[in-house]
């Protein structure tokens, strides 16, 4: 099992942000580091990490990311059919802003009872989400995010037990190994507009795994000293996603002009990252 502080370092990275938990809070003695007078003032003067701003928070965090920015501009050239030869020292984070803090709930944001052991699998079948082929994250560990109940209905969430066939209205799943967004999986990026259209933004994510973990951001835990990469994981509304490069990217347009208001809403109802994927990266001798 991964030790859940370093998931929450994991969540830091893909937020580009620093993120505490009310339990580490507690223990740092944030209400003293922020001259306050109480544990809780202070937790109530830092922004909360939700289920709800999440997408938005990783979307906005990646615009200051050079890891996210690296990717960006080589999901792009992909796209454009001009991709060099990546550079894997490019998706090592470094250190997010000082102005970028964050506090979370662990109770309300992760679902323990949903965290799955992928790092000694191997599938022998396939399995569907969606109606569509599904790539188990195998060789990974995933620490699920607590969605059950978070939206108008758990539909999109197909069936809670595990099976290989999915069912009516499920969603299909998508990777993001932030940096692509952060994975060439939810990167905001620049598309190309038709005559006429305003440019906008875009989320893409891929359902090929192996994509993804060529754009997953890399850190060096204070933990336990080892190196890990993250990756998203994330159901995709089919209604709302474009396809491009023979169904390897996946695009949710943001129209130009979009509030933060509105774009929050639309991705909510795009894209909903479920799992928060961390695989340890073995080191040269």
């Amino acid at each position: 099992m991964v030790d859940r502080a370093v998931a929450l370092e994991a969540l830091s990275v893909t937020c580009n942000a620093t993120i505490t938990s009310e339990i580490q809070a507690a223990a740092a003695g944030l209400a003293q580091l922020f001259g306050l007078l109480s544990l809780g003032a202070a937790i109530k003067a830092i922004p909360h990490l939700t289920i709800n701003n999440f997408i938005s928070t990783v979307l906005d965090g990646e615009q200051s990311c050079s890891v996210s920015q690296y990717n960006s501009t080589r999901i792009q050239d992909v796209l454009q059919g001009t991709d060099s030869a990546a550079d894997p020292s490019k998706r090592m984070f470094s250190c997010a802003p000082p102005s970028r803090k964050f506090v979370i709930d662990e109770d309300e944001f992760f679902d323990p009872c949903y965290d799955y052991d992928f790092r000694h699998k191997t599938d022998v079948v396939t399995y569907y989400r969606g109606g569509e082929e599904y790539t188990r994250p195998t060789g990974w560990y995933r620490f699920a995010i607590k969605v059950l109940d978070k939206y108008e209905d758990n539909t999109w969430l197909g069936n809670q037990h595990r099976t290989t066939e999915s069912v009516p209205g499920e969603w299909p799943v998508s990777y993001h190994g932030t940096s692509d967004t952060g994975a060439r999986g939810i990167i905001k990026t620049n598309y190309k507009a038709g005559p006429g259209q305003v440019y906008g933004r875009g989320v893409y994510s891929t359902p090929d795994l192996s994509e993804a973990e060529g754009y997953a951001k890399q850190f060096v835990s204070k933990v336990d000293k080892k190196t890990y990469e993250v990756v998203l994981q994330n159901r995709i509304n089919p209604a709302h996603r474009e396809k491009h490069n023979d169904d390897m990217y996946w695009l949710v347009p943001i129209e130009g002009g979009t509030t933060p208001e509105d774009e929050q809403q639309k991705v909510q109802q795009a894209i909903r990252p479920y799992g928060l994927l961390i695989r340890e990266v073995p080191q040269e001798d």
